[in-house]
């Protein structure tokens, strides 16, 4: 982007350049007017090319910015899919009534926090990473801001509570859904169904069934059978 300003403005420089020497010449003589005719020339084309090009620009920056919203949004209710449950695809009104729904005894085990502390990371190098992507869709630097607390969610050895956390996904999925055009009024949380926080039931969608690679560990059985019964020696005599 700097480079592009930089070549447009050596262009318009050198059309008043050249602007500026017809009028030296004289404008009624054949030299300067053809020097005339070439600098407003020059100039004409400048122009185009920077009004083109700043269209494809803020073309292309509103584009990342959609991508930047969907994955982010794709990434919350991958999110709230492990810590709460419910329907694995889901509109934006429905994630909504189930971050309502969050309780403040709601367990938010290590994996789960992880997952959290990814979106928070991620939303914060957007910010700081692809400033103007972010800038180019009114409301996404509100979502971006919101969800770059997460980031912080056990900073100080202190966790953040469940329903902080609730209150700060639902902020920053709400402006997501205004940048996307997506409902952006929850729906009543008894309308949920499947909900359910157990960290049980977070290790299941998390790790896959049957819970967590732990417990697989714990329960793991030699494909050669159990191993056989140790027995004591009695010392001989």
């Amino acid at each position: 982007m700097l480079f592009r300003s930089a070549v447009t403005a050596i262009f318009l420089l050198l059309s008043a350049l050249v602007i500026g020497a017809a009028f030296v010449v004289g404008t009624d003589r054949p030299a300067g007017d053809l020097l005339l005719n070439l600098g407003t020339e020059i100039m004409g084309i400048v122009l185009t090319v920077t009004i083109v090009d700043w269209f494809f620009e803020r073309r292309r920056l509103q584009t990342r910015a959609r991508q930047l919203c969907w994955t982010t949004l794709h990434n919350i209710e991958h999110a709230v899919w492990v810590w709460q449950g419910g329907p694995r695809q889901i509109e934006t009104d429905e994630l909504l009534g189930i971050l309502s729904a969050v309780g403040a005894q709601d367990p938010l085990p290590d994996f789960t926090q992880n997952i959290l502390l990814h979106l928070g990371t991620r939303s914060k190098q957007a910010l700081k990473d692809e400033p103007q992507a972010v800038a180019a869709a009114p409301g996404l630097v509100d979502a971006f801001e919101q969800l770059a607390r997460l980031s912080s969610i056990r900073d100080g050895g202190e966790l953040f509570a469940p329903r902080k956390v609730a209150d700060i996904m639902a902020s920053g999925a709400a402006h997501l859904a205004v940048v996307l055009g997506l409902p952006d009024e929850r729906i009543p949380a008894r309308l949920i169904r499947y909900r359910d926080p157990a960290i049980t039931s977070q290790e299941e969608r998390h790790f896959g069934v049957g819970g967590s690679p732990r417990r697989h560990a714990e329960g793991a059985v030699s494909p050669d059978g159990p191993p056989p019964p140790h027995h004591m020696e009695t010392p001989m005599g």
